[in-house]
């Protein structure tokens, strides 16, 4: 019995398909993004989202965008209105919001309390990357950084196994002639 009321209380579980389509040149500009955020004492945390087009289960990033944002070396923040040029960009581009990437000074790559108030608009399937050490040391594989997913009223942080399961990353040029 306390067997099956346990199982009532758990949160769901993770039943999301979704695969994310992301270039390599979309992660090199985002860290390009992320390193670039400091001031004469140092990193600083840094933002970016990221947009494209959810089709279906597949989200396709095809854009990195780099907000205005005020920074220091633990947090960033984005006024209402940078969000707003954000969404007129978004609008003029015919693309949709995918996610945010944002680099934390360490190795934590969980999601603070600070983290889930200040995404820009999380919806269901909104995807949250945290890449640590200020994205000195690169972000690939996606499984080094902290990969969160807000599902129904919070994020959560996926599985090395569900990053390498969802997330596709595709070189924007094969060269075949060798």
């Amino acid at each position: 019995m306390w067997t099956w009321f346990k199982r009532l209380r758990r949160e769901p579980e993770h039943t999301a398909a979704t695969t994310f389509w992301v270039t390599t040149d979309v992660l090199n500009r985002t860290m390009e993004i992320l390193r670039q955020s400091r001031d004469a004492d140092g990193p600083h945390e840094g933002v970016a989202y990221w947009a494209g087009r959810r089709i279906g289960h597949e989200c396709v990033i095809t854009t990195c965008i780099a907000p205005a944002t005020r920074t220091t070396y633990a947090s960033f923040d984005t006024s209402a209105h940078t969000n707003a040029r954000v969404v007129m960009y978004l609008t003029r581009a015919g693309l949709q919001l995918l996610g945010q990437v944002h680099s934390h000074p360490g190795r934590l790559v969980d999601h603070s309390d600070g983290d889930d108030e200040r995404a820009i608009m999380p919806y269901h399937g909104f995807v949250s990357v945290v890449v640590p050490h200020f994205a000195r040391r690169g972000m690939r594989p996606l499984s080094i950084c902290g990969v969160h997913v807000f599902e129904g009223t919070r994020f959560r942080r996926l599985t090395d196994s569900e990053v390498e399961a969802e997330f596709r990353v595709i070189d924007q040029f094969a060269d075949l002639r060798v």
